[in-house]
């Protein structure tokens, strides 16, 4: 590794430290979901570092960080809203051409990527509204791997509406 990468990375490792929690923040209040603000803070600085060069030269790169963590925040809130409403609509379609549970789920879980524990933590989230901590008390599970396995399932979701 150059010199010229080791001062990159701690010219962003000091901007992290220094500005992580006040975005962590801000995102969070925007949000209102620990795991989206946690996601658009890591997604920011993944876009500082593709982008280091022209950041260690600015006046305000902290300036810059918030600027590109709102563009971040708005993409994923548009993201977040279309999984939603696909994963409703896409909910309603199949319940009322599909009226029984067991064509319900030979219809929504096809090809076996898109399990029924998948489609039961969406459903409870979006059709049911529960926070994540209602999720993990549910369930009996730490928060964060409930956090982790919502990811999953939102993932597999789109994956199968995209195919």
């Amino acid at each position: 590794m150059t010199e010229t990468n080791n001062s990159k990375r701690e010219f962003l490792k000091k901007l992290y430290i220094e500005q992580s929690v006040n975005m962590f923040r801000y995102a969070n209040s925007s949000l209102y979901d620990y795991y989206l603000a946690e996601e658009a803070v890591q997604e920011t600085f993944m876009i500082a570092w593709e982008k280091i060069e022209s950041l260690i030269k600015m006046e305000s790169p902290v300036g810059w960080l918030f600027g590109t963590l709102k563009i971040t925040m708005k993409r994923i809130k548009t993201g977040e809203y279309k999984l939603k409403r696909n994963f409703i609509s896409t909910n309603e379609a199949i319940t009322e051409d599909t009226p029984s549970q067991e064509n319900l789920e030979s219809t929504f879980f096809m090809d076996d990527v898109f399990s029924h524990d998948d489609y039961s933590i969406l459903e409870k989230i979006y059709l049911h509204g529960y926070s994540y901590n209602e999720l993990a008390e549910e369930m009996e599970l730490p928060l964060s791997t409930v956090g982790m396995r919502v990811k999953r399932a939102k993932e597999k979701f789109k994956k199968n509406i995209e195919e």
